[in-house]
């Protein structure tokens, strides 16, 4: 079994996490201008605890979106450095090989 790597498909699919980077970095600005913090009222009543709770999980998804885009973006630095590695490898590997090999006249046509 052989390993074949296309660098060029591994720096593709790091490009698309870097779309999906940028998608989830506009979600968090929209999501930050849209859904507002509510302040809870001072004298209590039915509407504070769910105040309280809105603000939670909008922490919390804030906190989410966060880490979503760190690891959108680590990993397509780190696809991006793979596929240049990759590259790198292969054509070491072949170099490598290709002097391995003892250098042969290669017969002229016509010549016995």
């Amino acid at each position: 079994m052989t390993l074949k790597v296309e660098p060029e498909a591994i720096r593709h699919y790091g490009f698309m996490l870097s779309r999906a980077r940028d998608d989830a970095r506009e979600c968090k600005n929209y999501f930050s201008t849209h859904l507002p913090e509510v302040e809870p009222g001072l004298e209590g009543g039915f509407f504070n605890p769910i105040g309280y709770a809105h603000n939670g999980v909008r922490q919390e998804l804030g906190k989410l979106l966060d880490h979503l885009v760190n690891i959108l973006d680590v990993s397509h630095q780190a696809l991006f450095a793979a596929a240049t590695h990759y590259e790198g490898t292969d054509a070491d590997s072949a170099k490598r090989l290709d002097q391995s090999y003892t250098a042969v006249q290669r017969p002229i046509a016509g010549v016995s």
